[in-house]
């Protein structure tokens, strides 16, 4: 249970950190700069902590080590998870099984928001009758 709720504090203090640092980042007209930088640093962040958390003191504080990776970072940006995810594969020698997850995430999650983007109702369209 405990992981449960450091996982849930780490997750809302990442979302908090996610909107605050999205209004401190300057956002482009033409280029998701903002966004960009937030999954870049979540991915560093990610790489850091977990590296942390093979030493003694988080060893035995798995909790604690939950809520700052899954929770607090996994929050911030998931693309971090992605990319450990992909990482992990690629020190255990599987770089073609990592390169696939990567295109599949990258194409699937697109394609996967963009129809979640049409089949959604468009409010600017008005309602329309069945």
């Amino acid at each position: 249970m405990k992981i449960y709720i450091a996982i849930g504090c780490g997750g809302s203090i990442g979302a908090l950190l996610r909107y605050l640092a999205g209004i401190v980042i300057p956002q482009t007209a033409n280029f998701p700069m903002s966004t960009l930088i937030i999954n870049i640093l979540g991915c560093f962040l990610m790489g850091y902590v977990t590296n942390l958390v093979k030493q003694r003191y988080f060893a035995q504080k798995q909790a604690l080590a939950k809520g700052l990776t899954t929770g607090m970072i996994g929050a911030f940006t998931t693309f971090s998870t992605v990319s450990l995810e992909a990482a992990l594969l690629i020190r255990d020698s599987m770089i073609s099984v990592a390169l696939i997850y990567l295109v599949i995430s990258s194409a699937a999650g697109l394609a996967a928001l963009m129809l979640g983007l049409r089949l959604a109702p468009d409010p600017s369209r008005g309602r329309q009758s069945a």
